[in-house]
């Protein structure tokens, strides 16, 4: 079975609400190599990203890995069954996984007003893709100086600072 690792991250302009989100597809093998041995350059070239609008911080880190996860279901249908890590920085999708049993006992509504949650669909969305992917969500401690930077954390690094160039210089479709 091939084995993946995926590495979401976005950039957001809450004033505006819009914002970038981007993600990176690589073999699982390649988080195995040296932190010295990631080539920035490689990395860069292979990031996807996307032009999100009318979101939110929240809804943009689960549009962005639902996007990434739609593109590699493509991907996998064309080729043998795949094993799929998502590393992201992002605390709501990471916490949705542990959250998602209170969601569907409360039906996706809120606690205290009863109403349904803003980001129902998405949250929906993202839980039958996991489901049916086998995906298995990994938290990234973001921002982490550079000098004590593992290759995930160093991989991660690079999206992250693409994803805010793509957001300020518009670099993004």
């Amino acid at each position: 079975m091939n084995s993946f690792a995926l590495f979401t991250d976005v950039s957001i302009n809450p004033q505006r609400r819009s914002g970038v989100g981007a993600y990176l597809l690589v073999p699982a093998s390649y988080v195995e190599l040296a932190p010295h041995d990631i080539d920035r350059a490689a990395v860069s070239a292979a990031i996807r990203f996307k032009r999100f609008t009318d979101t939110s911080s929240t809804k943009l880190e689960v549009q962005t890995v639902l996007w990434a996860l739609e593109n590699f279901r493509a991907e996998a249908e064309r080729s043998a069954p795949a094993r799929l890590r998502v590393f992201t920085d992002s605390q709501c999708v990471v916490g949705l996984r542990a959250r998602r049993a209170g969601l569907e006992a409360n039906n996706f509504r809120s606690r205290r007003s009863g109403l349904l949650l803003a980001n129902t669909a998405l949250y929906r969305a993202f839980f039958q893709a996991c489901d049916e992917l086998g995906v298995e969500v990994i938290k990234v401690a973001g921002h982490s100086r550079a000098c004590t930077r593992d290759t995930v954390q160093q991989i991660f690094s690079y999206v992250d600072k693409e994803v805010r160039r793509a957001l300020h210089y518009g670099d993004a479709p």
